[in-house]
This record gives C-alpha cells, sequence and structure tokens, in this order.
C-alpha cells in the first residue's frame, strides 16, 4: 500500500449503519424508517440530536420527556452506545387512561 493509500485509510471516518424506526406522530413526521450512519461510540442521545437537527419538525416530541428510544427489546437510557446494525425504534410520548 502507498504511503498515500495509507494516508486516506487513516483520516477515513468509520461509520455504523443503524436502522432507526418511528411511531405515531414522530412516523408521521419523519417516516416509518430511515437508515443512518453513526460514528463509532455514537449515543442515542447523539443520534436523537442529529435527528432533531435533520427534522426540527420533530423536535417537540422526540425532545419530550415522555418520548423512549428502544435498541432492541429493550427500553435504553440517552448515554446507551449504539452497534453495528443495532435498530433503534423513538416511541412518542403518548397519552391515556
Amino acid at each position: 500500500m502507498s504511503a498515500k493509500a495509507r494516508a486516506g485509510a487513516q483520516t477515513a471516518i468509520e461509520v455504523t449503519p443503524v436502522k432507526v424506526l418511528f411511531y405515531g406522530r414522530l412516523a408521521e413526521t419523519i417516516g416509518p424508517e430511515l437508515e443512518i450512519e453513526t460514528p463509532p461510540g455514537c449515543s442515542v442521545e447523539q443520534l436523537r440530536e442529529r435527528l432533531i437537527a435533520e427534522h426540527p419538525e420533530a423536535e417537540q416530541p422526540l425532545r419530550s420527556k415522555r418520548s423512549r428510544a428502544c435498541v432492541g427489546d429493550a427500553v435504553v437510557h440517552e448515554d446507551h452506545v449504539l452497534e453495528a446494525a443495532d435498530r433503534v425504534e423513538f416511541l412518542p410520548p403518548v397519552s391515556g387512561g
């Protein structure tokens, strides 16, 4: 490998594809599903902030304290670090009795 190729390989940013699913108002606003490339070590909070930046119309339900993120079959905290091939589901705030 040439020195130039090695330098390019070292500066290349690795990304992790993550499937993101939305329900309720979020699905109506953003769409039911996206695939997003995230940097290694990306947390749910960072993904949420990126979604808000790319879809400002979804900011209110995404920032709600009652909005939840699930990875696999588990509700996760904002500091949960995503891995390759994770499926993240954002559940919007719901009300009812």
